[in-house]
């Protein structure tokens, strides 16, 4: 392997243990209490579920429509 190739892959494992570091930080901080970390967990459930919705309402949405003007 040439020295730049091992060096963007250092540089590209270093950032990963980083953000990991940095996530792992803020996830054991919100935790920590049970208020802010149900508060989290509800936020998270809610986007999860109007995601999914907006999913289900394209695939729908894209039954309907027809196909460059030709009805399916």
């Amino acid at each position: 392997m040439e020295t730049k190739q091992i060096a963007v892959y250092l540089i590209i494992a270093g950032g990963v243990i980083l953000v990991l570091k940095f996530f792992t930080a803020i996830i054991s901080f919100i935790m920590s209490d049970f208020l802010l970390g149900l508060g989290f967990i509800l936020l998270l459930a809610g986007a999860v579920v109007l995601a999914l919705k907006f999913i289900k309402e394209n695939r729908d949405d894209a039954k309907d429509e027809p196909f460059r003007g030709i009805d399916q």
